[in-house]
């Protein structure tokens, strides 16, 4: 714990670590160079050790297997059926040679007069051997590099007899071997290798990859012990300064979200008592009226009413009982109710002349339904409202019907419009289920404030009432579809 007290004492800054996070790179840097001058120098080496005891011990031994062939023609006396064995024996060879994957071409060089010669098959090799001649046919191979080196080793090749090498690129080798018949050199047996190091590189590059990776394993291990040592520390020396922070800010959020609740109840319930005696005043004045004065405009008048107490209603509780909205008391008449905010709505705000048509499509068939008819109202009117504002550059036809679909036992709502339409963003559905336009505080128009609750209160009370509502495009203008299932 001495240690952990120890640590209080000292406060650690932002350029603590990028200075420990420079310090890593660069020794990662640093690794990474070390790695790739190591593995170049032991390629390197192993190259140069190739050369010396493979390669050229490959070739000394190949060109003394020819010579054993070839030096008992020259000794003792021979058949056409010993020519033709050691004819088909150092094609064997030569042919074994080139199918290995490192050997790329393998001849025999030699000076006539001041000609450089080659010949690469066993037959041309006997019978120049034995009997002096050269093939009259030339080589099918251009060799310009093999005789050139040939030109430049020829002196260490026929006076020392010594196996001369030219490596060319770092990796491939020329190497000649002097070629003697009774202890006389006649030429050189050439071999062109390229080694096979890509296994050898791999090994050692996985090895050094295995090693880079624990040596930044351990780097990392020790940044994350730093790491873990001074978020200690650091939130030992804040905590106490955020945890205060925090209550306080928390003491004020809700002090004054309290208040704004209680002061918005209390203009809410105050408004409501208000406005429900002013209301019941004005329906008692209009039931002592005669009805055969001014019907129509009595009938108008109440539901203008009942509608403003169940819009303040609904401020008032934000999560109303069922029995207000779904009941066996209530019997409304959709093709009615949508009449009725047509003709005593839309209609005295808009002329519809002017700019705007609608086009009433009633299905007489449909029956009664039991839910609130003024919770239905909220529902169609913010649709309906909502293609007229979104549409003013233009003349709309507004398209509102109705139609009961009996062996599904459903009333479908359309209210169609030939506007502009939705912006596919508005129509993607969230995890919930729920499309876009539909939720709290999303509009379309581009100053938002105060907008966005008209579709989310349809959308809300749809839910309410066990409606489904859905928004899609038309080639021209939008569709609201309402599924209404009749009990």
């Amino acid at each position: 714990m001495s240690f952990f007290n120890k640590l209080r004492d000292y406060h650690f800054e932002i350029y603590h670590f990028i200075i420990l996070t420079i310090i890593i790179i660069l020794s990662q840097v640093l690794l990474s160079y070390l790695n790739m001058s190591s593995t170049k120098d032991l390629l390197n080496k192993t190259m140069e050790n190739y050369k010396l005891e493979t390669a050229e011990r490959q070739s000394d031994f190949i060109t003394f297997t020819i010579e054993l062939f070839v030096q008992k023609f020259v000794e003792y006396p021979y058949s056409p059926n010993d020519i033709t064995q050691s004819i088909n024996s150092i094609d064997y060879l030569i042919y074994q040679q080139l199918l290995q994957r490192n050997v790329e071409d393998f001849c025999l060089v030699f000076y006539s007069g001041n000609t450089i010669k080659m010949l690469d098959s066993g037959k041309d090799i006997l019978n120049y051997v034995i009997k002096g001649e050269l093939p009259q046919n030339k080589s099918r191979k251009n060799r310009i590099k093999v005789k050139k080196y040939f030109s430049k080793s020829s002196s260490d090749i026929f006076n020392n007899e010594e196996i001369r090498t030219f490596v060319e690129g770092g990796t491939t080798f020329h190497v000649f071997v002097p070629f003697s018949i009774k202890g006389e050199v006649i030429g050189a047996v050439y071999q062109k290798i390229t080694p096979d190091v890509e296994k050898m590189k791999s090994i050692i590059s996985s090895s050094f990859s295995y090693t880079g990776a624990w040596v930044s394993a351990i780097i990392l291990f020790s940044l994350l012990i730093v790491f873990i040592l001074t978020n200690y520390v650091i939130n030992e020396r804040d905590i106490a300064k955020t945890e205060l922070y925090n209550q306080k800010e928390k003491q004020l959020t809700q002090l004054i979200e309290t208040r704004k609740e209680a002061s918005f109840a209390r203009r809410i319930y105050h408004a409501h008592h208000k406005v429900e005696k002013i209301i019941g005043f004005a329906k008692e004045d209009l039931l002592k009226m005669s009805k055969d004065i001014y019907p129509e405009i009595s009938v108008r008048l109440n539901k203008y009413m009942n509608f403003i107490g169940r819009v303040i209603y609904g401020m008032k509780t934000t999560n109303p009982p069922v029995k207000v909205i779904r009941n066996s008391m209530f019997n409304t008449d959709i093709n009615a109710l949508l009449k009725f905010i047509v003709n005593n709505i839309f209609l005295r705000v808009f002329k519809e002349s002017d700019q705007f048509v609608f086009n009433l499509q009633i299905d007489k068939k449909c029956p009664l339904i039991h839910i609130n008819e003024y919770v239905a109202w909220e529902i169609f009117e913010p649709i309906i409202n909502n293609a007229l504002d979104h549409n003013k550059t233009k003349k709309i036809n507004i398209i509102i019907s109705s139609k009961y679909e009996s062996k599904k036992g459903v009333i479908v709502i359309k209210i169609i419009d030939n506007g502009i339409g939705i912006k596919s963003e508005f129509l993607e559905v969230d995890k919930s289920g729920v499309q876009k336009i539909f939720q709290e505080n999303i509009s379309t128009k581009n100053n938002s404030d105060n907008c966005g609750y008209g579709c989310y209160i349809s959308y809300e009370n749809c839910r309410r009432c066990g409606w489904s509502i859905k928004a899609n495009n038309n080639k021209q203008g939008s569709t609201f579809t309402i599924l209404i299932p009749v009990i």
